[in-house]
């Protein structure tokens, strides 16, 4: 099971949008920030922009449950979205501490089959 936090805010540049749904680095309160910051590394290549972050079981525990405690604390809104890790395709690792993933959603075809995909490398 792969996890992710979406902070949810009233702040918009435009103010088209009263509500924004952000990552993690979005726009939030500062103990939100200091729960996670430090703890996660992301890649250190450019990855496609489908991709989102999710916390892996390893890392919900170690920081995903401090985030949402500190998000609690500062009535920081927020959504976590869970899918089986089956549900995407894995296009990073976070093979240091274990506790993130970069992931795309998986292919569908015209006739409703998901793709296979081709051995990809391993990304680091």
């Amino acid at each position: 099971m792969f996890r992710r936090i979406e902070l949810i805010t009233t702040f918009s540049l435009d103010n088209s949008n009263p509500l924004l749904k952000t990552g993690l680095m979005g726009p939030s309160y500062e103990p939100v920030v200091d729960a996670w910051i430090g703890k996660l590394r992301g890649p250190n290549r450019h990855l496609p922009t489908n991709c989102r972050f999710f916390f892996t079981e390893l890392g919900w525990v170690k920081v995903g449950r401090a985030v949402v405690e500190a998000c609690g604390q500062t009535g920081q809104r927020y959504k976590v979205v869970a899918i089986k890790e089956t549900d995407a395709d894995v296009v990073w690792r976070d093979r240091h501490t274990g506790y993130e993933v970069a992931v795309q959603p998986k292919k569908v075809r015209p006739s409703g089959k998901v793709a296979r995909p081709h051995a990809a490398p391993k990304l680091d």
